[in-house]
């Protein structure tokens, strides 16, 4: 969905937003049931699931004398299992659809190493140009929209 200003070959290389530290294990990404059983059934049959809300975030293990979690459908030498079957925060990583003062917004990641680079205006103009479709899609499901945290970007205001 980012394609206009990261390259998948880019995403390949770096994989940044598969893992996570405790203190940001917060952004694993929102499946719906439905996803959820598409996994387990297609990719992981071994696969837990957290509820959240009435989503799910996968169950993802400390690694081991790290402080760091894997996205659980993460294949450290392919890459991510689900091809283009991924969750919708992970088809729209690095921006986020966050909640700030009563409103929500589409904010960037301060930790994409690609993105982070690029002109401020073309990361705002594709914001713009997806804001429909990522506010359609926290539309159908909240849970997908998360809290503001500082140091997030805020590139896009819903009307």
């Amino acid at each position: 969905m980012l394609t206009e200003i990261l390259s998948r070959e880019e995403c390949a290389k770096c994989r940044i937003c598969c893992c996570f530290d405790s203190y940001d294990i917060w952004e694993a990404p929102v499946v719906s049931k439905e996803l959820a059983d598409v996994i387990v059934k297609e990719h992981k049959p071994d696969l837990e699931f957290v509820p959240k809300g009435d989503s799910f975030v996968m169950k993802m293990d400390r690694e081991e004398n790290e402080d760091l979690y894997y996205c659980s459908v993460l294949d450290h030498s392919k890459g991510c299992l689900l091809g283009t079957g991924k969750p919708f925060d992970c088809s729209i990583w690095p921006l986020r659809v966050m909640r700030f003062e009563g409103k929500r917004v589409i904010a960037l990641s301060p930790v994409c190493p690609v993105v982070i680079k690029k002109p401020v205006s073309e990361v705002v103009a594709l914001a713009k140009k997806l804001q429909d479709k990522i506010f359609s899609e926290a539309d159908k499901n909240p849970d997908l929209v998360k809290n503001y945290e500082v140091g997030y970007v805020i590139l896009v205001v819903e009307d």
